[in-house]
């Protein structure tokens, strides 16, 4: 129980500095968006790269780790990826269908429902 509060505690954290990323993506602050980006995959411990060339399966497989949290992570990766999208212009499109990709497999694997997620699939439609 203590090591799934801690493993749960680490993912509010991340998503925190996700937060902050968004709310930070159009103002001066943004040019500490890619080290914050980069910190994220690496909290993580994958990079976008192997998120692009791996099937959603294989990811929440991966991120699962020995907790079986993988949902949440893959969840937090296609958020990071989205973030990652309005920097890296050589990948923008992959990136965003990739997003879009996870987050729709979250939505079908998840017990839970989220507006957030729901929100986030209908802007990445457009």
């Amino acid at each position: 129980m203590l090591k799934r509060d801690f493993i749960m505690v680490q993912i509010e954290e991340l998503g925190k500095v996700i937060a902050q990323i968004i709310s930070q993506r159009n103002t001066d602050a943004a040019r500490n968006n890619p080290a914050l980006i980069q910190s994220a995959y690496n909290s993580l411990k994958i990079d976008s790269g192997s998120l692009l060339h791996l099937s959603p399966q294989d990811i929440r497989q991966y991120l699962d780790g020995v907790d079986g949290a993988g949902l949440q992570r893959m969840e937090l990766a296609a958020k990071i990826m989205m973030e990652d999208a309005y920097l890296n212009h050589g990948e923008k499109e992959e990136l965003r269908l990739k997003s879009k990709e996870l987050l729709e497999y979250v939505q079908a694997n998840d017990r839970t429902f989220s507006l957030e997620r729901a929100y986030l699939l209908e802007e990445l439609k457009r």
